[in-house]
C-alpha cells in the first residue's frame, strides 16, 4: 500500500456529490462534482485516481440523513471511507460564504490534518433495529404534542379539568373519559375538533402498543438476549430502555473506559476556567441524545430508595449472580448519591442527570461482562 494518502472530503445531498481532494505532503488539490449516485461517484473516483497515480484514497463525509449506506457501498468497492461526526468539524467564524464546494474543501483539509472524529458504523441489522426504537420515540413525542394541544384548546375555551373535578393528574383514564364526555356534549367546530383529536390519540396509543410488543419480541433474539437480560437487572431499566441502550451503544468494546461512553452520549461536564478561576457548568449535550434520554429517564425516581421491588426480582430471575451484583452496587451507589445531593439543596433535575452519569459506569461494566 502506498504511503502517500489522498484525503477526499465529500459533501453529499440529494442533488449532487461535491468532492475535494488534498495530498498533505505535496499540497496538490483536486475537485469533482457528480450526480448523487454510487456509479457516478465511482467513475469520479476512478478519474481522480488516474490524476493522482500511486496514492491511497481516503474519503470522509459528514453524518446526515444519508446514513451509513454510502460508506458500506464504498467499502464493498474496496474504497476506504469514514463518516464524520458533525460536532467534530471546526467552525470558522467570520466566514459568510458557504457553498458545497467550500464545505468539501474544508472537510478534506480538516481530514488531512487529523482534526475530525469518525463515527463507528453500526451493523446494518442493528441500524434497522435502532431505527425501530427511534421511530417509536418520535411517535411518543408527537403524542405528547397532541396532548399539549388538546389541553391548550380546552383552556382557551374556559374548560378546566382540575377546577371542575378537583383531580390533579392529567391523561389518566378518568381524564380521558372526561374529555370524551366533553367532546360528545359540545357542538360545532369545538366538539368536532376534540373528537378528531381523540381519535388520533387512540390510534397513536394503539401504534405505540404495537411498537412495544415488537420491541419485546426483538429483545428475545439471540443478538440482544444477553445484553438485555443484564440491563433488566437495573432498577428503572425495562425492555424499551434496555433495547435503546443495546442498539445505540452497539459494540461496547469500542469504549475503553466509562468516560468515553459518557462523552459519546453528551454527559461530559462543560468547564470554563481562566485566570485562576474554575467554573464547572452543565453537561455538554453534544452526543447521542437517545442514549442520554434513556439514562436520564431510567433515573427519574430510582435513586430515591434502595429497595428491590417484586417486579425487579422477577426481571432478575435466572440472571447470572455477577450481573445482579453489578446492578446492586449501582442501586446502592445511586441511592446514596441522590440523597446526598438532595440534602445539599440540588435541584431534582440535576440529581437525575448526576445519577445518570454515575449509572453509565455500571452499565459499561455489565455490558463488558456480557461480551467477555
Amino acid at each position: 500500500m502506498s504511503s502517500r494518502i489522498l484525503f477526499v472530503g465529500l459533501d453529499v445531498d440529494d442533488q449532487a456529490f461535491h468532492g475535494a481532494a488534498l495530498e498533505r505532503e505535496s499540497g496538490e488539490t483536486g475537485e469533482f462534482r457528480c450526480r448523487a449516485t454510487l456509479k457516478a461517484l465511482e467513475r469520479s473516483l476512478v478519474e481522480l485516481a488516474s490524476r493522482f497515480p500511486g496514492r491511497e484514497i481516503r474519503i470522509c463525509y459528514e453524518a446526515s440523513y444519508v446514513g451509513f449506506h454510502l460508506q458500506r457501498d464504498l467499502a464493498r468497492l474496496g474504497t476506504f471511507c469514514e463518516v464524520i461526526s458533525p460536532s467534530s468539524v471546526p467552525r470558522v467564524r467570520g466566514n459568510a460564504v458557504k457553498t458545497d464546494r467550500i464545505d468539501a474543501r474544508k472537510l478534506a483539509q480538516f481530514y488531512a490534518n487529523g482534526q475530525l472524529k469518525a463515527v463507528a458504523p453500526p451493523d446494518a441489522d442493528v441500524e434497522r433495529d435502532r431505527d425501530l426504537l427511534r421511530s417509536r420515540q418520535r411517535l411518543l413525542h408527537q403524542l405528547s404534542q397532541i396532548r399539549s394541544h388538546v389541553h391548550s384548546l380546552l383552556r382557551r375555551q374556559g374548560i378546566h379539568y382540575k377546577a371542575e373535578t378537583g383531580n390533579k393528574s392529567h391523561w389518566t383514564k378518568h381524564h380521558l373519559g372526561w374529555i370524551e364526555k366533553k367532546a360528545q356534549s359540545l357542538e360545532g367546530s369545538l366538539g368536532l375538533n376534540l373528537r378528531l383529536l381523540l381519535q388520533q390519540m387512540k390510534w397513536m396509543d394503539h401504534t405505540l402498543g404495537e411498537y412495544g410488543r415488537a420491541i419485546e419480541e426483538l429483545a428475545k433474539s439471540p443478538r440482544y438476549e444477553k445484553p438485555v437480560r443484564a440491563l433488566l437487572c437495573y432498577k428503572g431499566i425495562k425492555h424499551i430502555f434496555a433495547m435503546t441502550i443495546a442498539t445505540e451503544i452497539g459494540n461496547i468494546a469500542r469504549f475503553d473506559h466509562p468516560r468515553s461512553l459518557a462523552s459519546y452520549m453528551g454527559l461530559d461536564i462543560r468547564e470554563y476556567s481562566s485566570g485562576g478561576k474554575h467554573h464547572r457548568l452543565g453537561i455538554t449535550k453534544q452526543g447521542n441524545r437517545y442514549l442520554r434520554r434513556a439514562f436520564v429517564e431510567a433515573n427519574q425516581r430510582g435513586w430515591a430508595w434502595g429497595r428491590v421491588s417484586r417486579d425487579l426480582k422477577n426481571r432478575r430471575e435466572g440472571a447470572p449472580p455477577e450481573w445482579v451484583a453489578i446492578a446492586d452496587r449501582c442501586l446502592n451507589r445511586l441511592c446514596k448519591k441522590g440523597r446526598r445531593l438532595l440534602r445539599a439543596g440540588k435541584h431534582p433535575n440535576k440529581v437525575k442527570v448526576a445519577c445518570a452519569r454515575e449509572m453509565v459506569g455500571f452499565v459499561w461494566e455489565s455490558l463488558r461482562a456480557v461480551a467477555a
